[in-house]
């Protein structure tokens, strides 16, 4: 099977990856202890047996005992619940930047009680209990063990190609291709299927596109709108379309007048037609976002709405604030100075480019003038950093945890947390006080949805939409099923070709 992709591999060990495309693939040679199930559409994360075989709670609900199964690495040797302690002290070690270390926060130990038991300790009760636990894959401790934790960062791990999962690194040719094989000693019977998986980089996703249709690639995903729209009347190909857990939205700097006015930012979001952003630009492959949790997920709260477009509405308000707006019709039937600011995105993403025209016309409807301007990744988030912006078009992908508070709390102000937009609320930093109390899902509802309810409210950000993952496959691809949508390859070693 050969696999397109836009991106490279940043690191062979997932504990220093930044990216989702690479974890992805990590996640085929590394098995989980458990892993996540389907989608959270009505109920939080389901978990199904990995490596472990089953789990049980004790001590009053402070620990967590898992029974491996008995299983080997590829090379042989068994896998332990030695090598599960090992992980967890690489996960937390100082010397390892892991991204997702806040997982293992509130483990204070990781016991082996014998080769095939491993109990977690916890600081107390609360939801994410077994997702902490399980997050991350299990590292063989025998090969990654001869590399100090402080030589990790600058280490060559693609020469490391053994593994527990259903895929083996074969070959690594960086910027060009990535080669992975079928693991003999894969624990599921018959499977993978595929002998070999061929990962083709190139960065150019209508470079990729021809391809599939040529018949040289047979899976890509991270489709535009505009092209899965025009490839769903063909019959040689196969468009699969799913919810994936991101939206996109404008952070409005809340340090910078007259961005730090709630009212002031709801008469722009009053004035942006995000359904016609959904409509004409995501040519319906997506639904507009109504506040910062996505509303297909079960703790979104069902009663909460988005805005509507109302240009009448927001010219009152910023008329009441002073500014000068215009009519239906372009006259400037009342007085005040013009309200004027800069939007910026980052380079390369031609959605959110094109949405920045988009709402740079529907603004100037009211008599608002935008500037817009596109620039790379990294001075985007320099500026957002810096609080040197008045809005920016960004975008949050979800992986299984409701967790707000680095976003919006107050003590998140970047670079503490990532709250570039300087949100700053009591009731809601009180709110997410009461979440860290909660030992229930149950418990948590309740309080998510009033933190929802208040952030709307604010709009320290403008949600604009939900898109829709898009991937395509060719004819001779079979198997195919994204029942994960965070993860597209989950059930990769089910795909098979003619």
């Amino acid at each position: 099977m050969v696999i397109g992709s836009i991106s490279d591999v940043d690191s062979w060990n997932e504990y220093l990856s930044r990216q989702s495309f690479s974890g992805n693939l990590l996640r085929r040679i590394f098995l989980r202890l458990a892993e996540a199930q389907g989608n959270q559409n009505d109920q939080p994360q389901d978990y199904r047996p990995q490596l472990a075989e089953s789990w049980r709670f004790g001590d009053g609900g402070l620990s967590l005992t898992f029974t491996l199964r008995d299983v080997g690495w590829s090379d042989g040797q068994p896998l332990t619940a030695s090598d599960v302690r090992f992980t967890w002290l690489a996960q937390t070690s100082d010397d390892v930047p892991w991204a997702g270390a806040e997982a293992k926060e509130r483990i204070t130990d990781v016991e082996v009680l014998d080769p095939r038991r491993v109990r977690f300790h916890f600081d107390g009760r609360y939801p994410y209990q077994l997702e902490d636990a399980v997050e991350g894959g299990i590292l063989p401790e025998h090969i990654f063990s001869k590399i100090p934790f402080e030589e990790w960062a600058t280490h060559d791990w693609s020469t490391q190609t053994v593994g527990s999962g259903p895929f083996l690194l074969h070959e690594h040719q960086p910027g060009h291709q990535i080669t992975l094989v079928r693991n003999p000693r894969y624990y599921e019977p018959g499977r993978p299927l595929l002998d070999r998986v061929v990962v083709r980089i190139v960065p150019d996703i209508g470079n990729l596109l021809t391809q599939v249709l040529a018949g040289e690639v047979d899976y890509l995903e991270g489709i535009p709108a505009h092209d899965a729209h025009r490839l769903a009347a063909r019959l040689d190909v196969n468009v699969l379309t799913f919810d994936y857990p991101k939206f996109d939205y404008i952070g409005w700097n809340g340090s910078r007048p007259p961005f730090d006015d709630p009212e002031l930012r709801r008469a722009l979001t009053l004035a942006i037609d995000r359904e016609a952003l959904v409509d004409d630009l995501l040519y319906g492959y997506g639904r507009v976002s109504k506040g910062p949790l996505l509303s297909f997920w079960w703790s979104a709260d069902s009663d909460l709405a988005p805005l509507p477009y109302d240009p009448e509405q927001a010219r009152r308000i910023l008329n009441s604030r002073g500014y000068r707006t215009v009519d239906a019709a372009g006259n400037a039937p009342s007085k005040g100075e013009t309200l004027s600011f800069a939007l910026i995105t980052n380079t390369g993403n031609r959605l959110r480019e094109d949405v920045l025209v988009k709402i740079q016309e529907q603004l100037s409807r009211i008599g608002v003038r935008v500037e817009v301007r596109a620039m790379e990744m990294r001075a985007l988030r320099q500026k957002a950093a810096s609080g040197e912006y008045d809005g920016y078009i960004g975008g949050w992908t979800f992986f299984g945890k409701v967790d707000l508070e680095p976003i919006f709390g107050s003590e998140s102000l970047f670079p503490a947390g990532m709250n570039v937009v300087h949100y700053r609320s009591g009731q809601v930093d009180e709110l997410f006080d009461e979440l860290d109390r909660a030992q229930s899902w149950q418990a948590m509802k309740p309080t998510l949805d009033r933190i929802q309810q208040l952030i709307a409210h604010d709009q320290p950000y403008t949600f604009l939409y939900e898109p829709k993952r898009v991937a395509v496959h060719g004819p001779r691809l079979h198997g195919v099923e994204i029942e994960i949508p965070a993860d597209p390859l989950a059930r990769l070693e089910s795909f098979w070709v003619n």
